[in-house]
């Protein structure tokens, strides 16, 4: 009982840091250090150490509620595409690593035991996402809607196997990672040439689509829009497809733990 109650404490201090630290860095407006410029005169300051910053700050600073996506897309203003790409894979990598394990250490134990021997329809999507691990995490890490820390957390506190965590969320940062490096390029380049919101204004309501779209940064920047609404549509529909094939598989929209227990009862009567 005294177990329990030091993991439950252990728990209510994890909710208060991961919930406490953003809502703190919005409500004092700190927000306002987390802009693109700002983050990019920062790590530029440190000059050959400049990438080793940048990889701590893109390993911690979004448990403050720093914008991963501006994040990654620093990198690829600073270093280029390539090397952009590389430090915001280790980055984000190591992010995940560390926000896995402060969950697992934090909230797991307490939450499996209070979980313990229910059946019900969360169980059920619990046993459910085990069993799929790699599809799923792999799957919302490409996904640009999902919660980058939220899948970490939710990973470490159902003790997700690490092994599988890490590989799918090493393999699926990838693509998404190159992307927003390609985005954070451009819109750099752009800014520098234009400004990112004349360019919007003149190629919505200035008539001057086809002429903008002859500059090679925002030829890229459009190809980044596109690549990130496939990437949306291909990883609901295999979200979609993962979900119906596990219905299937169990015969139907009944969770399985709910299906053994109607055997049982057929079995007693």
């Amino acid at each position: 009982m005294e177990k329990m109650k030091k993991e439950k404490l252990k728990t209510i201090i994890f909710l208060i840091i991961v919930i406490g630290l953003p809502l703190g860095v919005y409500l004092t407006g700190s927000e306002k250090y987390f802009t693109r410029d700002r983050i990019k005169q920062f790590v530029e300051s440190y000059e050959m150490l400049a990438p080793v910053v940048y990889i701590v700050g893109m390993t911690l600073l979004p448990i403050v509620g720093a914008p991963r996506l501006i994040l990654t897309a620093v990198g690829g203003a600073l270093f280029g595409i390539f090397l952009g790409t590389v430090y915001a894979m280790i980055g984000s990598t190591t992010a995940g690593v560390l926000g896995y394990y402060l969950a697992y250490y934090s909230t797991a134990n307490y939450f499996e035991a209070a979980t313990e021997n229910k059946h019900n329809k969360l169980m059920a999507a619990l046993d459910f996402t085990k069993r799929n691990n790699f599809w799923l995490i792999f799957l919302a890490r490409i996904c640009p809607i999902t919660h980058y820390e939220a899948i970490n957390y939710m990973c470490g506190t159902s003790k997700i196997p690490f092994r599988s965590f890490f590989w799918s969320t090493f393999f699926g940062i990838i693509p998404g990672t190159f992307v927003y490096v390609m985005m954070g390029d451009a819109i750099m380049e752009i800014s520098d040439k234009i400004g990112i919101f004349k360019l919007i204004s003149e190629m919505t309501v200035g008539g001057k689509f086809r002429e903008h779209l002859l500059d090679k940064d925002v030829e890229m920047l459009m190809w980044v829009l596109i690549l990130l609404a496939i990437f949306l549509v291909g990883t609901l529909s295999g979200f979609y497809y993962i979900i119906k094939s596990g219905k299937n598989e169990n015969g139907g929209t009944q969770p399985a733990a709910d299906k053994v227990e109607s055997s049982e009862l057929k079995v007693e009567n």
